[in-house]
């Protein structure tokens, strides 16, 4: 210091007032320095320096002598994920997917970026998506999505984030077409479960290794999202690892797993079988003798519910096993078909009491003739008059007619029975139906409620 303060006078000892005017300076400066530390005016210096520092002069002083196909050291390199849930938009049952929006963050260290030692007063370096491509990165991929595309609004959603000692966040908002494990088994009292899985699709676990972020692997922004026909219910997640031919690589994955709302089932496909199957019910009440009106109530009902099956299964995947609506369905049309055979069976009664009422008229014919060609005069006139009566009249006026005319009739305690018969199995039927079908519906529900099948793991 003191060689520097002689150098500087002798310098300027033909310009004392030059001379005078440095030391002046000087002076100043170093008073102006001290004060600022004993005041703490670091942060003043630290803004003009950063204002100085700008970022695009920053990025290009680390992108020098920067190689992107090079691995970050140490290697493996540990790169930390995150994802955040912004929306679940659709799932469908028909293709067995969902569509989700989500932030996915990939966190690592590239010593290479460091610029604590450039600009130690910057906090962190935030970059365009112009310089993502520029710097090496994980390529952490959704290896099970059919469609995946980074959102454009309009430019496209990339959060390029560096920090002073090297950690880079690269952080993407993504719309992805990923697939649902489903069990139809229980539908539409099932659960199924849609799944993310992540992984490095350029480096094996040699390379880069692939965990959770710690204090917040998966979250989401809102509990609900509203979903017609399903509910969220839980999102589990882990790591796994994954053999291929080119090595081993690590796996992260996402579950979230919902329950389908049936409410609108039990409105569009429940209530209107129950109609129907109450519908043919009605023809019980009906006159055995009725029988046009009767068919057209059974076959009616088994027509709509036929139609409203078909239009289910429009809005189904094709599956090789029975579904419980399946179930539901082919028992309404089983309660159909049956009453269908109880009217066949009344009907087939019916034909037969008239069978057997034609061959009662023609026995009582045939006696009415002998007795007339017994007889002559006035008596065998009368007699044909009866005979051509009875030709005519139905059976409560051929039974009055035999009661005045010496004619045998057959016991009466058999005419009642014959009578009664078709009455007697609608009675039974109209009891026997709807306890049938009550009991069908407590085993159904208590089954499927209680006992839900999950997905297919």
């Amino acid at each position: 210091m003191i060689v520097f303060i002689f150098l500087f006078i002798y310098g300027f000892h033909d310009k004392p007032f030059l001379l005078f005017s440095h030391l002046v300076t000087v002076l100043m400066e170093m008073i102006v320095l001290g004060l600022a530390h004993l005041t703490g005016a670091t942060d003043t210096n630290c803004q003009i320096h950063q204002n100085e520092t700008k970022a695009q002069d920053l990025a290009q002083v680390l992108m020098y002598n920067y190689s992107r196909n090079a691995l970050p050291e140490p290697s493996p390199v540990n790169v930390l994920v995150e994802i955040t849930i912004q929306d679940i938009s659709d799932i469908s049952a028909i293709t067995g997917t969902f569509v989700i929006d989500f932030w996915i963050s990939a966190i690592w260290l590239d010593s290479r970026l460091q610029f604590s030692h450039i600009d130690p007063c910057r906090k962190n370096l935030s970059l365009d998506h112009d310089m993502e491509p520029k710097l090496w990165s994980p390529n952490v991929c959704i290896v099970n999505s059919k469609a995946t595309k980074v959102h454009d609004s309009p430019k496209p959603n990339i959060l390029l984030m560096i920090f002073p000692n090297g950690t880079t966040w690269l952080n993407y908002r993504i719309r992805s077409e990923a697939p649902c494990q489903m069990n139809l088994r229980s539908f539409p009292l099932d659960f199924i479960k849609c799944s993310l899985i992540l992984e490095s699709y350029s480096f094996n676990a040699a390379e880069v290794t692939l965990q959770w972020l710690e204090w917040s692997p998966v979250s989401t922004v809102k509990a609900d999202f509203n979903l017609p026909d399903f509910r969220m219910t839980n999102i589990t997640y882990g790591s796994i690892t994954e053999m291929y031919t080119a090595g081993i690589w690590n796996r992260l994955y996402v579950d979230i797993h919902f329950e389908r709302l049936y409410g609108f089932y039990i409105l569009q496909m429940y209530m209107p079988t129950y109609i129907s199957v109450f519908i043919s019910w009605i023809a019980f009440w009906m006159d055995t003798r009725a029988l046009p009106a009767r068919i057209t109530l059974s076959v009616s009902s088994l027509m709509a519910l036929t139609f409203q099956f078909g239009n289910i299964v429009k809005s189904l995947p094709r599956a090789s096993y029975v579904k419980a609506i399946d179930i539901w369905m082919f028992s309404c049309v089983g309660f159909i078909f049956f009453s269908l055979v109880e009217l066949a069976i009344v009907a087939y009664n019916d034909k037969m009491e008239d069978q057997r009422l034609r061959e009662y008229r023609m026995t009582s014919l045939g006696h009415i003739f002998q007795q007339q060609s017994n007889g002559n005069g006035p008596e065998r006139s009368i007699m044909h008059r009866r005979s051509t009566q009875l030709l005519m009249m139905d059976q409560r006026t051929h039974t009055k007619l035999t009661e005045e005319s010496p004619i045998p009739s057959p016991p009466p305690f058999r005419k009642l029975r014959r009578n009664d018969l078709g009455a007697s199995i609608d009675r039974v039927a109209s009891m026997g139906f709807p306890a049938a079908f009550a009991i069908f519906n407590m085993v159904y529900w208590t089954y499927y409620l209680s006992n839900p099948t999950t997905y297919t793991a």
